[in-house]
């Protein structure tokens, strides 16, 4: 049974490895040859004043490579008000970290394979699934790229983008000036061929781009209808920076998967500290279109099509995260682990034993 960091995964998985993994996985999910688990958040209260705690759940199975997943989270959540909008916060209480972990499990034999932390893997495989959309619903020619958002996840998104299309451009906005200097200074290091603007106006940023991603954890939605041009490219990595009046102003949009618009949630009852966004949203509100959008598997297995016209405003939803996801670029890192002897190595009896109900 192999161990590894998130110093390890950012050494054996780079994007355009782990965006070309999983379009080979939604094409088996599109095609009824992977297994999705559903994500499960499991909520109670917190000690902490004014914050709960979440245990955070999902999987996936994927015969092609024999491997099943299991992802989780034991997360602190707060919800403060920043710039005027809700967001949603993990705070790093464990020993000022934070705690996530993937499990990857033999198909063929029962055996744990692996155990790793997720927040490397996170990033990538959230800026795949956005890359893989951007790619198949982006005009070609498209050149100039807004990001809307500054933290862990909008790097990742800025590196999905520059994986699959050859953007000149990147206009980057966020609320907290002294974050977006900091995260403008590294991008333009980590991308020295790719003029790099720090922008203090989200609609300036967005005015004219080609591509908008949305990369924040707000609770509420950044971006207007009215500033989105024809032939636009947009996208989110979770539906509350979206709405249905937003989605009603594009000509073609894709979820990430229809069979869960959003986590399920088992809240203890009485639970205090939660917001009734967490709860409710336009995915479940009346008149919303959820259920009539093709998710991101049918656009690569080609049954739903990509860009139409032009000037057709398109948009991906990355409505809900999937275990599948950490499967498929799971089995592929611990393939190249095992290739490299990289990780630690324990002894399969530590998880296993000679017993069974």
């Amino acid at each position: 049974m192999r161990v590894l960091s998130n110093e390890d995964i950012d050494r054996l998985l780079t994007m355009p490895e782990c965006i070309e993994v999983l379009e080979e996985m939604y094409l088996d999910y599109a095609n009824g040859q992977a297994l999705l688990v559903p994500r499960i958040d499991n909520l109670s209260p917190a000690t902490e004043a004014g914050a709960y705690y979440a245990f955070k759940q999902m999987g996936g199975a994927w015969p092609r490579r024999r491997v099943q997943a299991l992802r989780i989270n034991s997360d602190i959540i707060t919800h403060p008000i920043v710039a005027g909008k809700q967001r949603r916060v993990k705070e790093p209480k464990a020993n000022g970290r934070w705690v996530g972990l993937v499990f990857m499990f033999s198909s063929e034999t029962g055996a744990l394979l692996g155990i790793f932390p997720d927040g490397a893997m996170q990033r990538l495989r959230v800026g795949s699934a956005n890359g893989i959309a951007l790619k198949y619903l982006a005009r070609k020619e498209s050149r100039t790229l807004a990001l809307i958002g500054t933290g862990w996840q909008a790097g990742g998104q800025l590196m999905a983008a520059l994986a699959v299309h050859p953007f000149r451009q990147v206009r980057i906005f966020s609320p907290r000036a002294e974050s977006r200097a900091a995260f403008v200074a590294e991008v333009r290091a980590r991308h020295p061929g790719v003029e790099i603007l720090n922008i203090d106006n989200a609609e300036e940023a967005v005015n004219g781009a080609d591509v908008v991603m949305a990369a924040t954890s707000s609770m509420i939605r950044v971006l207007e209808p009215s500033w989105l041009k024809p032939g636009t490219h947009v996208s989110c990595i979770k539906s509350q920076e979206v709405d249905q009046e937003l989605l009603d102003a594009c000509d073609h949009v894709v979820v990430h998967v229809v069979a869960q618009p959003k986590q399920y949630d088992n809240i203890m009852p009485g639970m205090p500290n939660l917001n009734s966004l967490h709860e409710k949203g336009w995915w479940n509100a009346p008149g919303n279109r959820f259920s009539e959008y093709p998710e991101l598997a049918q656009l690569v297995a080609g049954t739903t099509p990509g860009r139409k016209n032009p000037d057709d405003v398109t948009c991906f939803v990355n409505n809900v995260g999937i275990g599948l996801q950490f499967a498929a670029a799971g089995a592929l890192v611990l393939d190249k682990a095992r290739d490299l002897n990289m990780g630690h190595e324990l002894p399969d009896d530590w998880f296993s034993e000679t017993v069974h109900p």
